[in-house]
Formats: structure tokens, sequence, C-alpha cells
């Protein structure tokens, strides 16, 4: 019978290697652990992991292990000196009780590494932290917030400012600030960003391998358009030749975002007459039906995505990406 617990699973490269200064080889694993682990706090150091995960305990070691084993074979046949490393041998992982305060100090523990270590002055700045997840600050969280905040007695949205202060008070934080507030850019009238703001936004936001523009995907593509769309006022073909895609798709996509834009503003501002234009209907109606679609890509901006460009924009410590 599964028995699944919540552990506290390290892992460690040979030697002092550290794979994890490269962002191809962070992206890789974290996509990996997201996708196996039911992740309530994740960090990625240059040379070690720390996973706090709920996993049936007879199987965590080896499910790890896997994953740990797949990912280094992927980055050892890149032929790139800096990503062919070892794995040390796993230590027995640390069991967590169930209980709200050991949670919380898991976590803690978990999300100030990278300070502890002296790599960062505040633990949102540094990205491959769970820490951006349980703020909002991605646009496809790999933690269930609301799931495990009850399970430490708090509540979303309180839940959010309240371990943000509780990892911050630790006295490794030397630039301890409030969480970051994304108001300015998610009001009916918001700030305007500019293109190099929303060409490390995107990354950060997707948590991407890429990090130039001329290196975006589709996915890096779409929530860029639909990003500059909101909060530039450049045109598709200046967009288009800042991506290197076709102006017509480029034209297209910030067309979409700007009605949802208008839509929204409406709506935030009460007005009573309906704009005469159908499409705002239809953004708004595609929207509801695919904030949770996580196969298809939809045409304008999630709540989710909004929220996380929001806040990246909103606080120079997400803007800082390896």
């Amino acid at each position: 019978m599964p028995d699944p617990q919540l552990l506290h699973l390290v892992a460690r490269t040979v030697a002092g290697a550290r794979p994890f200064d490269d962002r191809r080889a962070c992206a890789a694993l974290w996509s990996r652990l997201a996708r196996n682990f039911d992740v309530v706090a994740l960090t990625l150091m240059p040379d070690h992991v720390h996973l706090l995960a709920q996993i049936d305990q007879h199987a965590a070691l080896r499910s790890f292990a896997q994953v740990l084993s797949a990912f280094r074979t992927k980055m050892c046949a890149t032929a790139i000196p800096e990503l062919s490393f070892e794995w040390e041998p796993l230590p027995l992982p640390e069991k967590v009780q169930r209980d709200r305060r050991h949670i919380a100090r898991t976590i803690r523990y978990i999300h100030l590494n990278p300070t502890r270590d002296a790599l960062c002055s505040d633990p949102l700045e540094w990205e491959w932290s769970t820490h951006r997840d349980w703020l909002g600050a991605v646009a496809r969280p790999c933690v269930d917030r609301a799931r495990w905040a009850r399970a430490m007695g708090r509540r979303l949205p309180s839940c959010i400012a309240w371990l943000h202060e509780y990892v911050s008070s630790d006295p490794s934080v030397s630039n301890r600030r409030p969480a970051p507030d994304p108001g300015a850019y998610l009001r009916s009238v918001t700030k305007d960003a500019s293109i190099d703001q929303l060409s490390r936004a995107v990354p950060g936001a997707l948590r991407s391998r890429c990090r130039l523009p001329s290196e975006f995907g589709t996915a890096e593509r779409r929530l860029f358009l639909l990003a500059a769309a909101r909060w530039t006022r450049y045109s598709g073909s200046e967009l288009a030749r800042h991506l290197g895609c076709h102006p017509t798709s480029a034209q297209r996509a910030i067309q979409r975002q700007r009605v949802q834009k208008q839509a929204h503003g409406a709506r935030a501002e009460v007005v009573v007459d309906e704009p005469d234009n159908g499409a705002v209907a239809h953004a708004a109606s595609t929207a509801e039906k695919t904030t949770n679609a996580r196969r298809r890509q939809p045409d304008v901006l999630t709540q989710e995505e909004s929220h996380a460009i929001a806040l990246i924009l909103a606080d120079p410590r997400l803007g800082t990406n390896r």
C-alpha cells in the first residue's frame, strides 16, 4: 500500500561540480521535478538540490534517483563540459511531521539556502526557488498553494505575505522588504513597461531555458507578445522585429490581448454601456475557458500569467534571472 509522507530530499554533485550555474540545466531539472513530484518547496543551488514533497516513502529514493539519473544523462549528452557531472550517493530522506510549524520551518529552510550561502540578499532574488511560486511570481506554479497553506493553518491570499515575512525574518536576508505589490500593473489604467523589461520578465515567469528574445520558442514569443499588448504601446511590426517573427502573427496576438484589456478596463470602471465590438465578449469567454488549460495555449493572458508578469515588473528583486 502506498504510504505518502512529507519528505525532505537532498541531492549533491560530486566534487562540488556546479551544473546549476547554467540556466539550461536549471530549467531541465526543474520541469522534471515539477512533473514527477507533489512539490511543497524546491530550491536548486549551484551544486545541490533541496526538495520537500509528498511522496510514497517506500518509493521516494527510487523515484528521486530515477529523475536525477535521467536528467544527468541528458546533460552529459550535450557534451558541454560544465554539464557533465556525477551525483553523490543520495542520503536518506528526512521525514517532515504533519505539523504546521514543522512544515513551515522546512519550507523556510529550503527557501533560505541561497541567502545563507550569500548568493543573494533576498529569497525573491533567487529564480530557482519555490519562494517565487508561493508568491505567484511564475505563470505555472508547481506548488498547490491553497492545499499546503491549509496544512500550515493558513489561507490564501494572507498566507503569501505571512510566508514571505516569516522567511525574510532570517538574519541572512540583508535586504529585507515586504512582498511585492503588482497593483500598479494590474489596474484598469496601468503603468507602461519597456521591451527590455518584458524580455527579462517572460523567461522568469515561464522558468524558461531561454534568456534572450532571439532564443524564444513558441511559449515565450506568445507570452511576450500578449504582455507587450497589455503593458506597451508598440505596434505588431515593431514587436515582430524585436522577436524576429512575422508581423502578421504578432499583430493578431496583440489585437486579441488589447481587446481583452479594453474589456477588463470597462468592467473595472463599471461602465454601463457595453462595447460595440463583439470580439470583446469572445475574448472574455475564451480567457475564462482557458485559464486552467495547461495543454493548449490560450489566445489571451491567463490570470496567473498577468499576475506573474505584473509582479516581476513591479519589483526589481524578481527581475534577476540567472
